[in-house]
């Protein structure tokens, strides 16, 4: 691919495995959608998804292709090649009519297509090449702390891509985080990135702060307004690195709460409070998808788990003080950490169908993050023995349910394989609309903070 620069580390081998450890760990979230806008711009550092792959069972069949794709260099004929034959068997070919589920309005759709095919190649290889390039920049950048801007100059360079080219600015500029490339379909930009030994030998010099102009952009498929960077397509204003970074380090971090102490896993916690915001957003793009196969009555098949939240100090302080009583006997806690799993995602969804005077919203459900890190109100329910979680329910209050001691088997690399072993933790199980005078008003429980 030509190039109006000279030579930097960005003509240097970029290992693999960064980009293939990117796209292995959004393998593990896939979401089908109607529309492109229906996941939108960050959601996409975390997990794998295809416009009009709703209804079909199709998305494991792309992830597989494309993760190959990513780990063995795969050109896009072997990648069409190999996934056309299985997208035809199962329907998912040329034009067809269907309903929109989100609307319900039928219409005339592309499907697959030799077309359609390569923008999927050509989207997530180049997203998986960003993020990876954007670790190893971030590893490299105390010796090599600048990026420039290059853009392929031939006729189809957008203008200004074109403007953009040259442009000389410290890793960590915020210019960066809209403006890391790719900026849009089919976009070829890139970066170099160079110490200051390189700006000198080179003759660069850093840019003074560019000038960011926006343009407001609605998103109808989400009811969302974003101000989007001018001359970057909408849904690329964002640095797909960073973003799969904050996502999966928020991710790595809380999965280690499951074997802390109670004590260890809570300092742990108040101390990453910096990670929550992408912890919250990364366990959003998990439940939403999860929620849409349930809609669809598909079931929930990889008996995933997650870590959402910890155990507070009140709550901590409360079991400390021998007051968590159940049946007669103090209980003690065996896990700090808060875990939700495919399977309490679905008996939350079951709770939530089964009348409007006790239901959870869909958002509260997606939201219940939000509520383990800052609740209204904890209590000791006294007969479970749980925790409650009073939470604002959009109009009402809700509690949220956490059993604790809640003893499960969960897939671990144990001696270099992937096992099945046993932990105990307190689980998000249940939720319901409630009265919240209830809690006050028996002897049933006490409130804790």
């Amino acid at each position: 691919m030509a190039s109006s620069e000279a030579p930097g580390l960005r003509f240097q081998a970029l290992p693999p495995e960064e980009a293939i450890a990117y796209f292995k760990a959004k393998g593990y979230n896939l979401a089908e959608s109607w529309d492109w806008r229906d996941v939108w711009q960050k959601q996409h550092a975390t997990c794998v998804t295809v416009a009009k792959s709703a209804g079909f069972d199709i998305m494991k069949d792309i992830n597989a292709a494309l993760a190959d794709a990513t780990a063995q260099g795969l050109t896009l004929k072997q990648f069409s090649d190999r996934l056309t034959p299985l997208l035809q068997a199962k329907g998912w070919w040329g034009r067809r009519e269907l309903p929109d589920p989100k609307t319900g309005e039928v219409k005339e759709v592309q499907l697959g297509s030799p077309r359609r095919l390569r923008i999927i190649y050509d989207t997530n290889m180049r997203m998986s090449h960003a993020a990876g390039e954007w670790a190893r920049i971030q590893r490299t950048k105390a010796t090599a702390p600048y990026l420039r801007y290059s853009a392929i100059l031939d006729g189809k360079t957008r203008p200004l891509h074109r403007a953009w080219n040259g442009t000389t600015l410290p890793v960590d500029h915020a210019w960066w985080q809209t403006h890391f490339p790719p900026n849009g379909w089919r976009c070829r930009c890139s970066t170099i990135q160079l110490s200051a030994h390189d700006l000198n030998a080179l003759g660069y010099e850093v840019s003074p702060d560019p000038m960011v102009e926006t343009v407001e952009y609605y998103n109808e498929r989400t009811d969302e307004k974003t101000s989007v960077p001018r001359g970057i397509d909408p849904g690329f204003g964002y640095n797909a690195g960073e973003a799969a970074l904050e996502g999966h380090a928020a991710r790595a971090l809380m999965g280690k709460l499951v074997d802390a102490s109670p004590d260890m896993a809570a300092a742990q916690a108040a101390s990453a409070r910096f990670v929550v915001p992408a912890l919250k957003q990364d366990i959003v793009d998990w439940i939403k998808p999860r929620l849409d196969a349930l809609e669809a009555n598909k079931p929930l098949t990889t008996g995933e788990r997650r870590v959402i939240g910890a155990l507070p100090d009140e709550v901590l302080q409360f079991f400390g003080e021998g007051r968590a009583m159940a049946g007669g006997q103090a209980v003690e806690l065996s896990s700090g950490a808060i875990t939700l799993s495919e399977e309490g995602i679905a008996h939350l969804y079951r709770e939530a169908k089964r009348g409007s005077g006790v239901a959870l919203s869909r958002e509260t459900i997606t939201r219940a993050v939000d509520a383990l890190w800052e609740p209204e109100a904890i209590y000791w329910d006294k007969s479970n023995p749980a925790l409650l979680y009073l939470v604002d329910a959009g109009g009402g209050k809700g509690k949220l349910v956490v059993s604790v001691n809640y003893t499960t088997k969960v897939r671990a690399e144990i001696d270099g394989e992937i096992k099945r072993r046993h932990i105990q933790t307190n689980n998000l199980w249940s939720g319901r609309v409630i009265n919240p005078d209830v809690f006050e008003n028996t002897k049933e429980f006490e409130r804790i903070k």
